[in-house]
């Protein structure tokens, strides 16, 4: 039996590799609607999460890179099959560049994240301070507000004091006016009783003389 020729099987192997390569890209094309179609509903079910993009268990096969493990398959690996999927070097340090380029790329994006975290984390620690400093300065004012009430009683209650000494005095004074009033007036009253007795008495004398006086007239029988 005649053996089928090397440009035959190439070209069999070639149309094989474009019909995967087809095939291939359709169902990229179908599962990149899909993820549009899932990222869209994600979006609207996560809105509220803004600059954030959802992700579950179940999406975590669409966010890694196309690869099928068959194309890679090689039984004998003396002979390689010319299906394997290749680039040149030219290609290969191109795409390496990018990559590495990339990589580079989205680490100093990370670096970013990481000082905008750090950067986060110190302006709420210097909220909660700021927050602990109004705390303090609140509970200052409200000592500052009760010293303030204590220094108003207390001169309250010093007026107050000055009011009932005012008092006090008043009242001493005034006890004191009643008494030595009441000393003069008694000192009046005894004088005026003094006076007359002896007014009396000077009445009875005179009364006497006058008795005496008119027996002398009286003639002798």
């Amino acid at each position: 039996m005649p053996r089928p020729s090397l440009s035959k099987n190439a070209s069999q192997r070639r149309g094989k590799t474009l019909a995967k390569k087809t095939v291939s890209k359709a169902a990229s094309t179908v599962k990149a609607v899909q993820n549009t179609v899932k990222q869209v509903k994600e979006a609207a079910q996560y809105s509220e999460m803004s600059g954030l993009n959802p992700l579950g268990v179940e999406s975590v096969q669409d966010e890694l890179p196309e690869f099928q493990p068959a194309d890679y398959r090689v039984k004998d690996p003396l002979n390689p099959p010319d299906s394997l999927p290749q680039v040149s070097l030219g290609e290969f340090i191109k795409a390496s560049r990018i990559y590495e380029g990339a990589t580079r790329a989205v680490q100093l994006t990370g670096k970013a994240f990481d000082l905008t975290r750090e950067r986060l984390l110190v302006e709420g620690k210097k909220a909660k301070t700021f927050s602990a400093g109004v705390q303090a300065a609140t509970a200052y004012e409200k000592v500052k507000s009760d010293l303030t009430d204590y220094q108003i009683q207390l001169q309250n209650n010093q007026q107050k004091g000055i009011e009932l000494g005012t008092a006090k005095l008043r009242t001493t004074t005034a006890q004191s006016i009643a008494t030595e009033t009441e000393k003069e007036l008694s000192e009046k009253l005894a004088q005026a009783q003094v006076g007359a007795e002896l007014a009396q008495l000077q009445t009875q004398e005179k009364q006497t003389k006058l008795a005496e006086f008119r027996l002398q007239l009286t003639p002798h029988v």
